[in-house]
């Protein structure tokens, strides 16, 4: 990382270290963050795309279950809730990501779903001749035979499996494809509307809440980003009540301007930061700016170009996952859904290697699971 955005780093972190106790969450930081906006504001006057209309298309990317982080069949159980319960959105266009499904039984009633509702599809499908040719990435590793060193053995099983996690890089990044899809919503949305959301599949927006996000950013249009300040429920139904507000606190989404320059990292896997590797890159501040990466992650890029021209814009609703110890806040959830992902990603690549085979379910190599 050059010395400037190192330096620009740690003031981050330092201002956000000195900030009183308990931290706030990155909505209240983002409203610290003050850039001139004057430059940005006479730019976009003088823009073709100021004359451009403020149209949105909405993606939901919708991929595997993955329990014990979420129940078995809940990603079809939200689609349907989503496809019956969520109201028009006033100059949107819905669209969804059908990404990578290993399941075919699953992929058919998802994309049935979607045909017997006329939504239109992006379909990134599983291909298991393309899954069985990645085997581990181990130089992430000391040495190649770590896995069967005594060293590895003593380890704890939670930094067992994160050592399994980041040598199933290649196959996370495939299978998951969590950035990759993002970033083949923002290719494909681009042409269609001036803002894409490329959304995870859980989120539902209500009247209330999209009316807050287009007010938001109509209201500073010449910003290119927008984060997206989410609810985590552990009750759909409270989406009825119109008069239900929820403190949006968690990991937001990010919306952009279509001649944003900024996409996801397409290296950073799912369960390593994916989307908070472009907050970092763009500088949203959030509790993110304390943690650090282990040996194994991937470099995360240098501030962009574009790095502070972002704003915060309404709030969208998570569905629930079906795991509610999981989803309720309190000191330490973030690490138990964290280690529910990586025991869920691993049981679903052992699954598959079982299914399939692979490079790494030989006998010389670790099994992808805990026993």
């Amino acid at each position: 990382m050059p010395f400037r955005s190192r330096f620009l780093d740690n003031l981050r972190k330092q201002a956000w270290s000195l900030l009183p106790l308990p931290k706030p969450d990155f909505t209240t930081a983002i409203h610290h963050v003050r850039i001139d906006e004057a430059p940005l504001r006479a730019s976009y006057a003088s823009s073709p795309l100021s004359q451009q209309s403020n149209t949105f298309v909405l993606y939901r990317i919708i991929g595997n279950d993955l329990p014990p982080r979420h129940r078995e069949g809940q990603s079809l159980a939200n689609l349907r809730f989503i496809l019956e319960n969520e109201p028009a959105l006033a100059h949107c266009e819905k669209r969804w990501v059908v990404n990578r499904i290993t399941d075919s039984a699953q992929e058919a009633a998802v994309l049935a779903l979607l045909a017997q509702h006329n939504q239109p599809v992006l379909h990134l499908p599983f291909v298991a001749d393309e899954y069985i040719r990645l085997g581990l990435d181990l130089t992430c590793l000391p040495s190649p035979d770590y896995f069967s060193s005594q060293r590895f053995s003593q380890l704890s099983q939670k930094k067992k499996n994160r050592l399994l996690g980041a040598a199933h890089r290649l196959k996370n990044l495939y299978v998951m494809n969590n950035n990759g899809a993002r970033n083949a919503a923002l290719a494909d949305g681009r042409p269609r509307a001036k803002w894409v959301l490329p959304f995870d599949g859980n989120c539902f927006f209500t009247t209330t809440a999209w009316g807050r996000l287009v007010a938001d950013v109509t209201a500073r249009p010449w910003l290119k980003y927008f984060a997206v300040p989410m609810a985590r429920l552990l009750d759909n139904q409270r989406l009825f009540d119109p008069n239900f507000v929820p403190p949006a606190k968690e990991e937001p989404q990010l919306l952009f301007r279509r001649d944003a320059a900024e996409s996801f990292h397409p290296d950073f896997p799912y369960g390593r930061r994916p989307k908070v590797e472009l907050f970092w890159r763009l500088g949203i501040p959030g509790p993110w700016d304390l943690w650090t990466e282990s040996a194994w992650d991937i470099p995360r890029r240098p501030l962009s170009p574009e790095a502070y021209q972002f704003g915060a814009a309404g709030w969208v609703a998570r569905l629930f996952s079906g795991v509610p110890h999981l989803e309720i806040e309190g000191r330490g959830i973030p690490s138990q859904r964290g280690v529910a992902r990586q025991e869920a990603i691993l049981t679903l690549f052992q699954t598959l290697d079982q299914t399939y085979g692979s490079p790494s379910s030989s006998a010389s190599q670790p099994a992808s699971t805990p026993p």
